[in-house]
């Protein structure tokens, strides 16, 4: 398994790019042509998208899902190619949001979910935490909604958390207590999250 060496994708890979200056990354599913699907908040569509030569008439929204060529999904930011069947131990070294230990449905099929919500079968409203573009192309991929960069995220501030707290409360104690925030979140993604 692992990385893959190539960056060209081929139809169904789940791509991703940063995004913000490497906060967070964007991610979609690639339908072939050179064209995008994926789930955009609504902060996104504050305006009509900007003229592209290469979209042309092929550019498509549908309330929050959209396609779109993939230099308008890139915004000048590096492709990166999402891994599935990830073994635990390389899945738990990796950054999160960039694989998954979950295996592939076959791409016709994922092309085939990701047209169907962007022709309206309906993925639900974007949210940050529980329904945003990495669930979108992860459900595509798997049929289970199950994204990892917020967890990425939490889990980081909550390592900071622990350090301040293990300094201030004291050792063990301190994690414990920085901890027990994040089982709440946790507990939320893996039995109530998932689509």
């Amino acid at each position: 398994m692992g990385q893959r060496k190539s960056k060209f994708p081929k139809p169904g890979d789940h791509i991703y790019c940063q995004r913000g200056g490497g906060l967070y990354d964007h991610h979609g599913i690639y339908v072939g042509d050179d064209m995008v699907i994926h789930l955009q908040g609504k902060a996104k569509k504050l305006g009509p998208l900007p003229a592209c030569h290469k979209c042309g008439d092929k550019r498509v929204e549908n309330g929050e899902i959209a396609k779109v060529c993939i230099d308008c999904f890139l915004q000048g930011e590096t492709l990166e190619i999402y891994d599935y069947g990830v073994p635990f131990r390389e899945f738990s070294n990796r950054k999160r949001g960039t694989c998954s230990q979950l295996h592939s449905k076959p791409p016709h099929v994922v092309i085939s979910a990701a047209t169907a919500f962007l022709e309206g079968a309906g993925f639900g409203d974007y949210d940050m935490f529980k329904n945003n573009c990495e669930n979108f192309a992860v459900f595509c991929k798997t049929g289970s909604a199950q994204g990892y960069q917020i967890l990425g995220h939490v889990e980081n501030v909550s390592l900071a958390n622990a350090a301040i707290a293990a300094a201030v409360v004291g050792g063990p104690a301190g994690i414990i207590l920085s901890t027990a925030a994040l089982a709440p979140y946790v507990i939320s993604k893996v039995f109530v999250g998932s689509k």
